[in-house]
């Protein structure tokens, strides 16, 4: 999924917090922060306790750049806590967000061989950690451990299958079923009628769900008719279980709308 963001922001500012992030004093990370991260939820306790041997914990605030596209992968990066976009960024300087990741999840690719480079950009959201890994370390591990591998290999087949889901996302769904299934993916398990806030602004909302702002303001009229209302950020659910079942409904009263204006338009013609 991509959509273009705007101009890539290279000013003095985003220096300053590029350098305001590195001056933190990371913390060290054992291997129960490690066991924390997805990719490791299945690997070996020998290899789990020699990747922690130099792994660090860093913060970072809204902004703040971890790495650049283009430039030499040192480390392999994951978040602890808090949002992390990827960005790819054309010569123009045009932004297209790729990806947002959450907690336990791997920002970017596994390296598998040196003087690899980053393929995007990426910036955390909000106050955010993140767990990092050097390269080195782990390219070695990755040829010397089965199950580092084997957890590597699970974690590529899983990406082109959420990779998959997006495209289908993009393709057969409009704005306020893919609205409505981000809604769902955030309502707390097990309960019907909720409230949460939403994880990031709507801007950046709309640019996951690959619509335009006005676009995404219309889907969250409709789907009031649904039991779902919003203050800036906060959202409540009347009822997580009629929403679910409305999803494909939504689609098909587009579908409808679609074909009446076709039809509207051949009667016109003749």
């Amino acid at each position: 999924m991509t959509i273009e963001t705007g101009h890539a922001a290279h000013s003095c500012g985003a220096v300053q917090r590029k350098g305001r992030a590195s001056r933190r004093a990371p913390q060290p990370a054992g291997p129960a922060e490690l066991r924390k991260i997805l990719l490791f939820s299945n690997v070996d306790e020998s290899t789990l306790s020699r990747l922690s041997a130099d792994a660090k914990i860093e913060s970072f605030h809204d902004g703040d750049q971890l790495f650049r596209q283009g430039s030499p992968v040192t480390d392999l990066p994951f978040v602890v806590s808090g949002y992390v976009k990827l960005l790819r960024i054309a010569p123009s300087g045009r932004q297209t967000l790729i990806a947002i990741r959450s907690g336990g999840e791997m920002i970017g690719e596994a390296p598998t061989g040196p003087d690899e480079i980053h393929t995007v950009s990426a910036e955390a959201v909000g106050a955010t950690k993140v767990l990092k890994l050097p390269a080195t370390r782990f390219i070695r591990l990755l040829k010397e451990s089965p199950s580092l591998c084997a957890a590597v290999m699970r974690e590529s087949k899983d990406s082109i299958g959420r990779l998959m889901g997006e495209v289908e996302s993009l393709k057969s769904q409009n704005a306020d079923q893919r609205l409505a299934r981000f809604i769902l993916l955030l309502c707390p398990p097990g309960e019907d009628r909720c409230r949460f806030r939403l994880p990031y602004d709507k801007r950046l909302i709309a640019a996951r769900l690959g619509v335009k702002q006005e676009t995404l303001s219309r889907a969250f009229a409709k789907l009031r008719a649904h039991g779902v209302r919003t203050e800036t950020r906060n959202v409540h659910v009347e009822s997580v279980s009629h929403l679910a079942d409305q999803c494909d409904r939504l689609g098909q009263r587009a579908r409808s709308a679609f074909g009446r204006r076709n039809a509207e338009k051949r009667h016109d013609a003749a």
